[in-house]
Order: structure tokens, then C-alpha cells, then sequence
């Protein structure tokens, strides 16, 4: 049981650090292609034209997302959508900058009502599963990944996801097979690999726990001193 609870402990850490953080790409339209720096001067340039320009508000909203101020772009991002309310990727953007933010019930709320406008895209189910994961409501979440497995089938970061939320719902079977769905689209996914791995661990299947998590850290060796101590528990649990 120990073991156990360590690998919880473990997986929860990993969690929060953005193991299920699908790098999140926020949507733009502004013609600049080379910086942040060069979109927001864009975008201002527009702006002082048309101070009513909801583009250029998103626009600058999401280079500033982009660069890493997050209360700019959260600023921008509701002036955009106070002037254009019916636009759901504005709604997804603020979303993902609340999510910055820690506030997950208000990036909750910004991917639903993204859903609301446009219910037939992956992006916002996936990022709303995400947001719940770390919420901890682990059903809604599954539920939204589902959705977005629908829409976009052959996305692997789905089946990671989902499989998180199961195996942080102690369905180690479930988290399994949503692990060897993603690796079947992607034998790279060292992410995969580890939650396989991990998922295994929970089960007592030791050996091929060891196996895929050695695979996860092959690939991505900065996993190696996090999951050092589970290949070590699987290990020497083999041996008694």
C-alpha cells in the first residue's frame, strides 16, 4: 500500500507541474509571423485607428498570451470579447489564460461557453478535460475527452488525457487502454509510455510496468529521477 500511495503522490506532482498541459496553442489571426513583440505592435497600430477593433484586441490579447504577460492578455481578451461577444475562440484564449491564472473555474466557464458557440472543435473539449483533471473532477473530464476523441480520433493527447483522469480514478484498465490507444498513434509519446507505465504499477503488473516506464524516460530522459523510485518499487517488488 505504501507503494501505492507513493506513486499517487508521484503522479499528482506531475500532474500539477503540467503532465496533462497539452501545450495549448492559442488561436490568432494577425499577420505577423515573427514575435510576439511584432504582433502586439501590430495589433496597436490597429488600435489606434479603431479603438473598437475587437480583432486587434484578440489579436494583441493573444501575442501577450503568447509572451508570457497573462494579466495583459486577460485584459485584452475580455475588451475583445465585451466588443465581440459571439467569437468563441476569444472565449478559448481567455480560457487558457485563466488557466494561467490558477483560475480554473473561470477557464471552465470560458471553454463551455466556447462549446456553446462552437460545439465542433477537439481544442475546446480538450482543454476544458484538462482543466477539470486539475479540478479534480475526474467524470466531466473523461466526458469532455470522449468528445473530443469524437472530433478529432486520431489526436494521442486525448487518450493521455482521459487516461489520467482514469487512473486518477483508480481504473487502471481504462487508463491502460486510453495509454496503448495513444501509442498506437504515436510510439514516441514518452507521456504515454509513462502513463502505461504508472497505470501497471497500480495494477501489480510490475514487470511491464518497469518495461514502459524505462521505455517513457528512454525518450524523454528528463523523466528519470521522477520515475526512478517507481521502477525501483516494481523492481524490487519482482524480486520478493
Amino acid at each position: 500500500m505504501k507503494a501505492n500511495q507513493k506513486f499517487f503522490a508521484i503522479f499528482a506532482l506531475l500532474l500539477i507541474a503540467g503532465f496533462g498541459a497539452i501545450p495549448a496553442r492559442a488561436k490568432s489571426n494577425f499577420s505577423s509571423k515573427n514575435s510576439p513583440a511584432s504582433a502586439i505592435a501590430e495589433a496597436n497600430e490597429a488600435l489606434e485607428k479603431n479603438p473598437s477593433d475587437a480583432k486587434a484586441y484578440y489579436n494583441r490579447g493573444t501575442a501577450y498570451y503568447e509572451k508570457g504577460d497573462f494579466d495583459q492578455a486577460l485584459s485584452d481578451l475580455s475588451a475583445s470579447i465585451r466588443l465581440e461577444p459571439g467569437a468563441p475562440d476569444a472565449y478559448y484564449n481567455r480560457g487558457l489564460v485563466r488557466r494561467k491564472k490558477k483560475m480554473p473555474d473561470e477557464a471552465i466557464a470560458d471553454f463551455g461557453k466556447a462549446i456553446a458557440l462552437y460545439p465542433k472543435k477537439a481544442d475546446y473539449y480538450i482543454n476544458r478535460c484538462n482543466t477539470l483533471i486539475i479540478k479534480g473532477d475526474y467524470d466531466a473530464a473523461i466526458a469532455d475527452c470522449s468528445k473530443a476523441a469524437e472530433l478529432s480520433p486520431k489526436e494521442p493527447a486525448i487518450y493521455l488525457l482521459r487516461g489520467i483522469a482514469s487512473l486518477l480514478k483508480k481504473d487502471s484498465n481504462r487508463a491502460i487502454e486510453d495509454a496503448t490507444k495513444a501509442l498506437e498513434l504515436d510510439s514516441q509519446f514518452a507521456d504515454a509510455w509513462r502513463l502505461r507505465g504508472e497505470a501497471r504499477f497500480q495494477k501489480g503488473e510490475l514487470q511491464t510496468a518497469a518495461t514502459d516506464l524505462e521505455n517513457a524516460i528512454k525518450i524523454k530522459p528528463s523523466l528519470k529521477e521522477m520515475l526512478s523510485p517507481v521502477i525501483e518499487q516494481a523492481r524490487s517488488g519482482l524480486k520478493k
